[in-house]
């Protein structure tokens, strides 16, 4: 069961990290060649939904944030590498 759970969570993470990628660059072609993808207005209307919050806006941001860097930097479970002893 935690096999399955550790598949399930490596592939979301490879999906996010590949929509990432998209939204990466999508936005730079639309930078380079304008209109094309629409990128740059999608980003505007979630920066100004954002504002428009508030407060709350941030701390949501902030939350994703949080949660999205802690998912890159912790060790996939399950993991069978040893621990390491510093003497």
């Amino acid at each position: 069961m935690e096999q399955l759970i550790n598949r399930i969570s490596n592939l979301s993470k490879g999906i996010t990290r590949l929509g990432i990628s998209l939204i990466f660059t999508f936005l730079i072609i639309d930078l380079l060649f304008p209109g094309s993808t629409g990128m740059t207005t999608n980003v505007a209307t979630v920066a100004g939904s954002i504002s428009q919050e508030g407060l709350s806006g941030l701390i949501a941001l902030g939350l994703f944030y949080v949660i999205y860097s802690r998912g890159e930097n912790e060790p996939a479970r399950g993991s069978s590498q040893p621990p390491t002893h510093h003497a």
